[in-house]
């Protein structure tokens, strides 16, 4: 009987042993993913700020984030203003548009919104990229204001006069520049000042420096605002990610860049907002062609606009080269094809009564062509709404060619032209079986963009594809949002899209997605080097909803948690064998 009793307490012994060990492994394989993930990021950082540095010897990265700091106050100040002259010198066309038409629509409802007490509690230089075309930076700043609505339609004796509550907010700011560009002692684009002549910045008509005629908002001289993304929408774009064609189009058109289009395409999505605004195609006949122009009029002018516009993703998802013959236009001309995914949100009004309806999410493929041949002007850089002839901005009266040198704006033969804007699930079906978009060595990803909202969307699309909310689902969804550090308010406004039919910002197709999906959501999970029950119980309901058994999720999870943890340690013995070379030296 004694020795039962002392071969059972060994058993369980040795079983909780084993337990504390199998759990300190589990926590030291956490542990080394987390670290290791961290100082990837911190040398692929370094990496591109050695490169910025070599052809740049005077940039210092402490003096840009306080440039970076006082442009933030100088933009936001300028927005409240409604009034964006003196920033004008270093932001993108896309930005400019982004911020006059969301006036237009402030001014249709008679409002006009301001920041209060804004103050920076954080700014850092979060991203770099540098490759022969631009050099990028991306700063994380966290900031705070009061969001205050004025009625333009009263006094301000009328006005309430208690302000609202401060509110906090994380947003990633995108520097950008033509590479060769050198970092001045003097002050520069952002300090209001010429970098060519160091003449106080007033610029004429074509947005040139009145003094030496310099095209400065064109990156040629010095950093300019391309981006403006929120948290929970962000994630690094590495400038070297592969996209199907471009680099063999590169090879026809050298100075042929993704950064190029993607502001064009936010010049291009704000103009629609504004022909929905004032239902009318105008804004659209200098950067559409004509065939598109007379569709939006017939099919696009429902009768409806936007407000409270936040475009968030914004990337070019493949390109092509044109056909042999181009059978819509029934003519011998040829035109390549870029299409950029759009995701985006915004409430729909009606224009007959003003009823809104609830925040919606969407997905949209834009298409724009250019004539085969053509090829891209590198000196106009980031100036993507402005004449390739003259350099004149283009107009946004009803007429589709230059007003100084009367050279056609819509016919795609200097410039993208828009030729068709769709929902995304239209292109997924009409690429369905095929492979496409980007690339990543001899592994082929699928045309989707898995940013962490668009993650959520289908994640909220697929629980809700029976049409009920169950408590526990809701339930998993809270605790997915938690850990990730997306707002809850942002599930909420989902969740809301969802049931009124107003979410297509990710429409799930099986045979696509289902497993690009689940892989992207498992790393999504490993992120902080493990999965919660929680966060495993959702992947498993996921898998449900596709057949994927339980076994495979977690060989998959497996899988990738081995790969992580291998790239981990890598990361972690480069970075000692460096530390120990130095000490040696």
């Amino acid at each position: 009987m004694f020795t039962f009793i002392v071969i059972i307490g060994f058993v369980i012994f040795s079983y909780f042993t084993y337990q504390q060990n199998n759990k300190k492994k589990i926590k030291q394989v956490h542990q080394t993913i987390t670290r290791g993930v961290k100082k990837q990021n911190i040398h692929k950082l370094q990496t591109q700020f050695d490169h910025i540095k070599a052809l740049d010897p005077n940039f210092d990265e402490h003096k840009m984030i306080i440039r970076v700091e006082n442009a933030f106050y100088k933009i936001k100040q300028a927005w409240s203003d409604h009034d964006m002259s003196s920033v004008r010198g270093f932001i993108t066309d896309g930005i400019f548009q982004r911020y006059s038409i969301q006036f237009d629509i402030q001014k249709k409802h008679q409002r006009h919104r301001k920041l209060v007490d804004l103050a920076i509690h954080h700014c850092e230089l979060v991203g770099i990229e540098a490759d022969k075309r631009f050099e990028t930076l991306h700063f994380k700043i966290s900031s705070q204001a009061r969001h205050v609505t004025l009625n333009t339609q009263k006094s301000s004796a009328q006005q309430i006069t208690k302000l609202p509550a401060s509110s906090h907010t994380v947003e990633y700011w995108t520097y950008i520049r033509l590479p060769g560009v050198k970092t001045r002692t003097q002050p520069g684009l952002l300090e209001g000042i010429c970098p060519n002549c160091g003449s106080t910045l007033l610029l004429n008509k074509f947005e040139q420096c009145q003094a030496c005629d310099s095209l400065v908002t064109s990156g040629e001289y010095d950093w300019i605002l391309a981006k403006i993304t929120k948290e929970e929408e962000w994630r690094f774009q590495n400038a070297k990610r592969q996209v199907k064609g471009v680099a063999a189009y590169q090879v026809v058109d050298p100075l042929f860049n993704l950064a190029v289009i993607e502001d064009r395409v936010s010049v291009i999505f704000w103009r629609l907002q504004k022909a929905w605004l004032i239902q009318n195609a105008a804004p659209l006949r200098a950067v559409s062609d004509s065939n598109y122009v007379k569709h939006f009029e017939q099919n696009k002018l429902n009768g409806y606009y936007f407000d409270d516009i936040d475009l968030g993703l914004c990337e070019v998802s493949s390109v092509e080269f044109g056909n042999s013959v181009n059978e819509a236009k029934n003519s011998t001309d040829t035109f390549d094809k870029v299409f950029i995914l759009v995701k985006w949100k915004a409430r729909k009004i009606s224009i007959d009564n003003g009823q809104s309806n609830p925040l919606g999410y969407y997905a949209h493929h834009l298409t724009l062509s250019r004539k085969t041949g053509a090829i891209s002007n590198n000196k106009q850089g980031l100036h993507s709404l402005h004449c390739h002839s003259c350099g004149a901005p283009q107009s946004e009266k009803a007429i589709d060619h230059c007003q100084y040198c009367q050279t056609p704006f819509n016919r795609g033969e200097f410039d993208w032209v828009l030729t068709d804007f769709a929902p995304h699930i239209n292109r997924v079906v009409d690429l369905k079986g095929k492979s496409f978009s980007i690339e990543s060595g001899a592994n082929k990803i699928t045309d989707k963009i898995f940013d962490p909202i668009s993650l959520l969307s289908g994640l909220v699309l697929i629980l809700l594809a029976d049409g009920e909310k169950h408590p526990k689902e809701q339930a998993l969804l809270n605790d997915f949002v938690k850990n990730r550090r997306i707002p809850q308010q942002i599930l909420d406004e989902i969740l809301v899209a969802a049931e009124n039919g107003e979410l297509t910002m990710l429409a799930p197709d099986e045979q696509l997605d289902a497993a690009a999906w689940l892989i992207k959501m498992i790393e999504m999970c490993l992120i902080d080097g493990e999965i919660s029950t929680q966060e495993h119980e959702l992947l498993v309901l996921f898998g449900k909803k596709f057949n994927i058994l339980a076994i495979e999720i977690d060989i998959r999870i497996k899988e990738t948690r081995s790969k992580l943890y291998l790239d981990a340690k890598r990361a972690l013995t480069q970075d000692a064998s460096i530390n120990a070379n130095s000490n040696a030296i």
